[in-house]
């Protein structure tokens, strides 16, 4: 062990020498001069003792992603975690289990890099009594909200939280795509029993994405008797989605209503000040550039849908700040001009049958009974969320979308619209539906 320590000791050393070099002088010393020494290796993770979280959070948030690439530029087997004295793991790691490890969780997502606002505060505080608590509290965890909200982040924060105070912890992060490929081929190869062992001694189950194990019956059985083995045995369940549990279409009742068994947190569109919070983190994360609040400004401005997007386009700036050797709002606005025309250009070619299409789906009927005078509330309420949506989201008059919808009067419309608009004021379940559709559009 402690030959493993020293030669992570040395590739520390190897790490810090090309950071002394490539930072300023005040920058390395106020940093990196308090954080030199590794105190425990353990499945190729050295752990770097900081003096405290202050400087803990800023290396992760600021220095991490230099780091890594250092690590791989000197072809190193090994990853950093930094910790403070109250952090460093005691408990030995079992070795008993080769098939499932930490090693798939990306340490850059943590709880200090999430940033938290109005659309995400529920779930992230949720998700830190989960992580405090983990199979005691609220198990499963349903986390769900449309694309590149940060959901994955904040479930593998979970993870990276309790892998640093529980290392004896088995934790697998999995997207359920992975998870139905494991099972078609252990299946098809007959080997299920190795399946099932794989899975069977796990603390923390992080699923990624559940609908896309939409209509796979033996999969989702495979994975009913998964769910009831660990919530027997009080090890955490977390999963992500991008709809509530009892929107999932093409999956059996018995599962999903032991999705609502434990507790569930919807992520929303960041609005415009939490995009800013966002992108100067972001900022803080790729970069040591300088960039002005008028670029920020104007990208959150343009691009609001999702974290991801902001990044994208983030990242495009700083390629192009390099290419011209300046950054200015003009070079930003040169940047993101292609972007921005074909986001406008996607947002035209919308066409009003994706409104049924997408809205029969989720509420599992078809556009014929969207479009029929049946007035079963099975049928009624996406009816009127289609006549709410192409208001709202396309400015129609009531008359078009009465003309859209079978020929219905303007006053049906008009009362339609009304009613999803007063229901929306109080009913967060509706709020997270119509989101949805409006971003499948």
């Amino acid at each position: 062990m402690m030959d493993q320590v020293l030669a992570g000791q040395n590739v520390w050393n190897e790490v810090l020498d090309v950071l002394e070099h490539k930072l300023a002088p005040n920058t390395f010393e106020d940093t990196f001069m308090s954080a030199r020494k590794v105190v425990k290796e353990e499945n190729n993770t050295l752990f770097v003792l900081t003096p405290n979280q202050y400087i803990k959070h800023k290396i992760n948030n600021t220095y991490f992603e230099n780091i890594k690439k250092i690590l791989e530029d000197i072809n190193s087997k090994y990853q950093v975690r930094f910790v403070t004295e109250d952090e460093i793991p005691m408990a030995p790691v079992q070795q008993n289990f080769p098939t499932i490890s930490n090693n798939n969780l990306n340490l850059n997502f943590t709880f200090e890099s999430f940033v938290v606002g109005g659309s995400n505060r529920t779930a992230y505080l949720t998700a830190l009594k989960v992580a405090d608590n983990p199979g005691t509290l609220f198990n499963p965890f349903y986390i769900f909200g449309g694309v590149g909200l940060g959901k994955t982040h904040l479930m593998q924060a979970i993870g990276n939280f309790i892998s640093l105070n529980h290392p004896d912890y088995k934790i697998l992060y999995i997207q359920a795509n992975d998870y139905l490929s494991d099972f078609i081929k252990s299946n098809r190869d007959h080997q299920m029993s190795e399946f099932e062992n794989k899975y069977s001694n796990i603390d923390v189950l992080l699923l990624d994405d559940i609908q896309m194990l939409k209509d796979k019956s033996a999969t989702q059985e495979a994975f009913f008797n998964l769910f009831n083995t660990m919530s027997n045995n009080r090890k955490q369940i977390i999963i992500t989605s991008d709809r509530p549990a009892n929107q999932l279409n093409g999956f059996v009742d018995r599962l999903t209503s032991r999705f609502q068994m434990g507790i569930f947190a919807d992520m929303k569109q960041p609005d415009y000040d939490e995009r800013i919070k966002i992108l100067r983190q972001k900022v803080v994360e790729h970069t040591t550039k300088t960039i002005s609040d008028e670029i920020i400004e104007y990208i959150a401005k343009e691009f609001s849908t999702n974290v991801r997007e902001l990044e994208g386009a983030l990242n495009r700036v700083l390629l192009y700040s390099d290419i011209y050797n300046q950054l200015s709002l003009e070079i930003a606005i040169e940047a993101l001009d292609p972007l921005i025309k074909s986001k406008k250009q996607s947002e035209k070619k919308a066409n009003y049958e994706d409104v049924l299409s997408i809205i029969s789906d989720m509420y599992n009927v078809s556009v014929a009974d969207i479009l029929s005078s049946n007035r079963d509330r099975k049928y009624v309420l996406p009816r009127h969320i289609c006549m709410y949506i192409l208001k709202t989201k396309y400015n129609l008059t009531y008359s078009k979308i009465g003309n859209i919808l079978n020929g219905r009067d303007h006053t049906t419309v008009m009362n339609g619209c009304n009613k999803i608009e007063d229901d929306l004021k109080t009913n967060q379940e509706l709020e997270m539906a119509v989101e949805a559709i409006i971003k499948k559009l």
